[in-house]
């Protein structure tokens, strides 16, 4: 398919086999073809996907960077899931003031490198939720973006499961889920480059089951390191150590590193 500008994305025989390109109006969408249709109809009569799901009966919203809203599937994605998320891409750091939801155009778009890195880690058997579609709306040098994915039933937040636990043993289970999917996600050849206590969900009623969210900046490499594991394993400590204990105790880094390699 022709594009308008080459500058969003790179050539389609880098997209995953799964998707199709579209291009609707002005904007870029990458998307599943059973999901087509919706992402059509959804940015013709909305605007965007993130103004059409902001507007859904249904909806719900979640806190966090990034605007997310909730609506039911229109259609049976890969995992059958009823629910998906849509998020818009904000800006974090120190450029957020100034640049907002704003990306500046070059190279891989934010929705095509998370939709590159969900697709490698779930060949890889990491617990990624399965994206959908993503798009990019162009504004002179810059773009905005969503991103559409299926929802985990249920899922916490590895903050929230933190201080939602019942007690030590509870916390130690959360904690070494956590430390073997950063490990999972190293034997994969995928570098989270951000990993940490807010992007790690856990299954409804299951804190043994972790989930690995935001891969807009993950690498993806052809074989595995020690120091990629050591690498995320650090970010996550720090996180945690941030977010405390469902207890309140202040714990160091030891104690949490300990705990993630499920030593403690």
């Amino acid at each position: 398919m022709t594009m308008a500008s080459s500058t969003l994305h790179s050539s389609p025989g880098n997209d995953p086999a799964d998707y199709r390109r579209l291009r609707v109006g002005s904007a870029r969408v990458l998307t599943l073809p059973v999901a087509e249709p919706w992402t059509r109809e959804a940015i013709r009569t909305s605007g965007t996907l993130h103004e059409w799901a902001a507007a859904h009966p249904n909806g719900a919203s979640f806190p966090g960077r990034g605007q997310v809203h909730a609506i039911d599937a229109p259609v049976e994605g890969p995992d059958g899931r009823s629910r998906w998320a849509v998020r818009h891409y904000n800006r974090g750091g120190a450029v957020a003031a100034r640049l907002g939801d704003r990306y500046l155009r070059g190279g891989r778009s934010r929705p095509q490198r998370e939709i590159r890195a969900a697709a490698a880690a779930r060949d890889r058997g990491v617990r990624t939720p399965a994206v959908v579609a993503g798009a990019v709306y162009p504004a002179g040098i810059y773009y905005r973006c969503d991103l559409v994915t299926e929802v985990v039933p249920g899922a916490k937040t590895l903050a929230h499961t933190a201080h939602a636990t019942d007690g030590t043993r509870a916390w130690l289970e959360a904690m070494a889920a956590a430390g073997r999917l950063a490990s999972d996600l190293a034997e994969a050849g995928i570098l989270h480059v951000d990993l940490n206590a807010h992007n790690i969900l856990f299954e409804e009623g299951d804190a043994t089951r972790a989930w690995v969210i935001d891969l807009d900046r993950a690498r993806i490499r052809a074989r595995s390191d020690s120091d990629t594991a050591e690498r995320m394993l650090a970010r996550l400590t720090r996180s945690v150590v941030k977010v405390g204990t469902p207890t309140g105790e202040s714990l160091g880094d030891r104690e949490v590193l300990a705990a993630l390699r499920g030593k403690a």
